[in-house]
């Protein structure tokens, strides 16, 4: 009996090579001029390494923006790792691509949303229009000004 092809998974497969590439080429080249990305991730997904502090604040979905601050980047092939300063204190991120919800980078118009497979609990399935913008998307979004100190 033959099965058939998961087209679907094929698809997300390929779509989270693309993110993966764009993090290597930020890896080894920088983010151009206007270049950022705004990767939202499920929080609780296995492999998820984030500060507890993190996951209480934002118990389902987080989003992260690599743009000026951040360090350490490193790329492998199931996940990514990122140092990020929150509250103040930088601290080393991990998120592997199959906790991936999506990806944007504004300065091209350029956004992916991934399905929820894998995850057990379909209520957090999501998917958000580029160009609308919620109150509940916006809270998601973690925003380092919060965390720098303020120059007086």
């Amino acid at each position: 009996m033959k099965k058939n092809i998961d087209y679907q998974h094929l698809l997300e497969r390929a779509l989270r090579a693309v993110v993966k590439d764009a993090l290597t080429h930020a890896q080894f080249n920088g983010l151009g001029d206007n270049t950022h990305f705004y990767i939202t991730f499920r929080t609780r997904e296995p492999g998820v390494n984030i500060p507890d502090f993190l996951r209480l604040r934002y118990p389902e979905m987080m989003t992260i923006v690599l743009q000026y601050s951040f360090s350490n980047l490193n790329v492998s092939d199931k996940e990514f790792g990122v140092t990020l300063t929150f509250d103040g204190r930088p601290f080393y991120i991990r998120i592997p691509y199959n906790a991936l919800v999506e990806f944007k980078d504004p300065s091209v118009d350029f956004m992916l949303q991934f399905q929820n497979r894998g995850h057990n609990d379909s209520s957090n399935d999501l998917e958000l229009p580029l160009n609308e913008k919620t109150t509940e998307d916006e809270a998601r979004v973690v925003s380092l000004d919060e965390f720098r100190k303020k120059k007086k």
